[in-house]
């Protein structure tokens, strides 16, 4: 697994006081109950939650924030450009998996994830808290890279490509029940290690990419119901070594709502 994406537990174990580590706790939390972050936390872990501090409701249900907000949220955690960013759900879910996208989709370059989450930490026996961290608030500023993101315009112009793969990360009785033409389907919880809460071994999720026909020499663009699992199969994509990953955030909730789009 590739380190500048996975972390273990001992690796952020050594890096807990790295002045340049910043570790984001993307629970869920509600700040009215003692859950989550409130209950407790990793050291110097900020919170960072996606229905609060990257999303907003709309018509149609929820979207990415002004980046320039979430930039702001980020500055004042302590959180700059250079900042090596570390996260963690409850085990390596879609939390996390989510957070890691919109933080590349925003041009950070360094994001990683805790392989195996909170779960992994407790059953580690590390050091938890329920201080929360002061840092200075810092300069952010997003850099959005439209390559990391789909829509639906790009996969009507692109979808033909021969090196193009719609990859469809919902189960497969939601994909047969109608998907995006010439999409293949793996589910996003089959690189989930139920037992650890991690990503199962790289070499098995390897092999079940390329089983439906996901190489690394493709551009992937994954996709499920409303962006959240497939951002799962992209932080796996992107952990293998996968270079050319889009994940389609309006997903089939986007599609499918559009007049005249095709569905297999």
């Amino acid at each position: 697994m590739n380190s500048s994406v996975i972390v273990s537990v001992t690796w952020l174990q050594e890096h807990l006081n790295d002045p340049n580590v910043r570790i984001i706790d993307a629970r869920v939390s509600d700040p009215r109950l003692p859950m989550g972050y409130r209950a407790s936390h990793l050291p110097n872990a900020v919170p960072f939650d996606l229905n609060r501090d990257m999303y907003e409701m709309a018509p149609g249900g929820p979207r990415i924030r002004a980046f320039d907000a979430i930039a702001q949220t980020l500055g004042e955690r302590g959180i700059t450009n250079d900042s090596t960013l570390v996260l963690y759900d409850e085990g390596t879910g879609p939390l996390a998996g989510t957070t890691y996208w919109l933080l590349k989709y925003m041009g950070h370059d360094d994001v990683r994830v805790l392989n195996g989450g909170w779960h992994a930490w407790q059953l580690a026996g590390a050091p938890t808290t329920k201080e929360v961290p002061q840092f200075s608030p810092a300069p952010y500023t997003a850099r959005v890279d439209e390559n990391q993101h789909s829509t639906a315009e790009w996969i009507q112009e692109n979808s033909a490509r021969d090196d193009v793969v719609l990859l469809d990360t919902r189960t497969d009785s939601e994909y047969y029940m109608g998907h995006i033409p010439n999409a293949v389907n793996l589910s996003f919880d089959a690189a989930i290690d139920f037992q650890t809460q991690g990503l199962r071994d790289a070499q098995v999720l390897r092999q079940q990419f390329e089983t439906v026909g996901v190489m690394s020499d493709k551009e992937i663009v994954v996709y499920c119901g409303s962006g959240s699992r497939s951002a799962h199969s992209y932080l796996v994509l992107k952990s293998l070594g996968y270079s050319r990953v889009r994940n389609y955030k309006g997903s089939m909730m986007d599609w499918a709502h559009r007049r005249g789009l095709p569905l297999e």
